[in-house]
């Protein structure tokens, strides 16, 4: 295993406390960026908050910008923000 070093300190790689900034930063930026659009894309699904937000992770999950686990929280993140009520099968990847 390749260790990264940061501050004196050795971590597993994606574990040092900026890799986990920069990490979160990047999931941040995207709640931010996901919440206009599954505004915008509620009118495509008939005002259907669930599919939208299907809808909306599946496009995610298919940029491979961030792993799976990120995604469903940004997603969850964003229906918090939007005040959604969504089923737990809306999470299934």
């Amino acid at each position: 295993m390749n260790l990264v070093e940061e501050g004196g300190k050795f971590y597993a790689p994606g574990t040092s406390p900026g890799e986990v900034m920069a990490a979160f930063q990047m999931c941040d930026d995207l709640v931010s960026q996901m919440v206009p659009y599954c505004q915008r894309k509620l009118a495509t699904y008939e005002g259907n908050q669930e599919a939208t937000v299907k809808a909306a992770l599946k496009g995610l999950l298919a940029k491979r910008w961030c792993t799976d686990a990120q995604c469903v929280w940004i997603m969850r993140r964003v229906v918090d923000e939007l005040q959604w009520t969504v089923s737990d099968s809306a999470w299934a990847t």
